[in-house]
């Protein structure tokens, strides 16, 4: 269908109705395609969450909702800059542009290239829309010997997202899996530039990526509202590491609200770091990290730099009697600690009707463990359940940050 202002107009001025009336009253709005545009106004309003910016701009067209779902948000875009030095970048994976829009920023030309006709011509007509102008367009598949052909001058940098889904309903977690296969177009985006920043699913093993990829880098972590959103990896040409001897940089942000959490660390001194544990104590505070840190793995180092005691081994909650204004995670003061003994849980369940519960390290989900104490959701009580070394105990606490 071509893109038309009547067909944009409709979907913006009916982006707030209720989405199944619309569909049931068809025949009241000749000439529009409804299944469409109900999926574009879904769609649109994903992209907007993720870039709220572009609220006003009613022209923007998404036909797509899965590959909205799958969209970067304006904070892991305006992230990647730091990787431009300028030059020329080439995004293999376009999608909707949010990465290739904030790129297009801090370089002097960027090439888009975009398998799906319709996607590439609706981000066409969007970057027509948003006067973007240093940007060159290119609807193809990348495949073996596909980049070549394409005109792109020598670049400073490669953005590569593939597809981590073959059809809508299967996912696919190993790199050699993803669609483009990084594998089998790692010499020509080599050829084309000595660095490729490569984006791969926040499930990924990091440690088994670092034996497939020796070339890597750099890794980055990126996570919006305590949700682990983007695992990075900067890849460099002819730069072979031995990652279990070297001091491989890992850079951790957590975007939220209130202000952005940053941390960073390597992880040869993590993998040699001597661990500080509370031996069997709970302080004033209990902090948490970030689901970014958590995902890195940097559960000595966080212990190291903030000096705070992590509660056992495999229960990654940290306690200290001093309060850390700028930790990067979430942050509680202790009311009690309690045992986990069927004969308290009455007393438990009459103290704290109510409480948001979680489990770290615990043998019970969170909702077996919420059914057992029979207390309801929410509040401002929190409720870990968690090993205290060999221990199974309850802490109650109140969240400060």
């Amino acid at each position: 269908m071509p893109i038309n202002h009547f067909f944009l107009d409709f979907i913006y001025n009916h982006s707030g109705d209720n989405l199944v009336d619309l569909l049931l009253h068809s025949d009241q709005f000749p000439g529009i395609d409804l299944k469409l545009a109900v999926n574009s106004i879904e769609a649109r309003k994903k992209i907007i969450e993720k870039v709220p910016e572009w609220d006003t701009i009613k022209s923007l067209y998404f036909p797509k909702k899965l590959n909205a779902e799958q969209a970067s948000s304006m904070f892991t875009a305006l992230y990647k800059q730091r990787f431009s030095d300028g030059g020329v970048i080439v995004d293999l994976t376009g999608g909707y542009g949010i990465d290739s829009f904030y790129l297009s920023k801090k370089t002097s030309q960027l090439h888009y290239i975009e398998a799906d006709p319709e996607i590439y011509e609706a981000t066409l007509h969007n970057f027509n829309v948003l006067n973007v102008s240093n940007v060159v367009f290119h609807n193809i598949t990348i495949k073996e010997g596909v980049l070549s052909t394409l005109g792109i001058p020598s670049s400073s940098l490669i953005y590569l997202d593939p597809a981590r889904r073959r059809s809508s309903d299967i996912r696919h977690y190993l790199i050699e899996e993803y669609e483009p296969n990084y594998f089998a177009i790692k010499d020509e985006l080599f050829n084309l530039s000595s660095k490729v920043l490569l984006k791969v699913s926040p499930m990924l093993d990091i440690t088994e990526s670092l034996r497939k990829i020796p070339q890597i880098k750099e890794i980055h972590i990126l996570s919006v509202g305590n949700e682990c959103k983007e695992l990075l990896f900067l890849i460099e040409k002819d730069v072979a590491t031995n990652h279990s001897k070297c001091n491989l940089p890992v850079f951790t942000v957590n975007f939220s609200k209130s202000q952005n959490e940053y941390f960073d660390f390597d992880l040869k001194s993590e993998k040699e770091a001597t661990a500080k544990y509370s031996q069997g104590k709970v302080y004033k505070y209990i902090y948490e990290p970030n689901s970014s840190i958590i995902k890195a793995g940097a559960y000595m180092s966080i212990s190291l730099i903030y000096n705070i005691l992590k509660l056992s081994k495999h229960t990654h909650l940290y306690t200290s009697d001093c309060l850390i204004p700028d930790f990067p995670g979430r942050s509680f003061e202790v009311i009690e600690i309690m045992e986990f003994k069927k004969r308290d849980f009455f007393n438990i369940k009459k103290r704290y009707p109510k409480a948001n519960i979680a489990t770290r390290n615990f043998p019970l989900t969170v909702k077996e463990l919420r059914e057992i104490l029979k207390i309801s959701d929410g509040g401002d009580i929190y409720i870990f359940g968690c090993m205290l070394e060999e221990k199974k105990i309850l802490i109650s606490c109140r969240k400060i940050s």
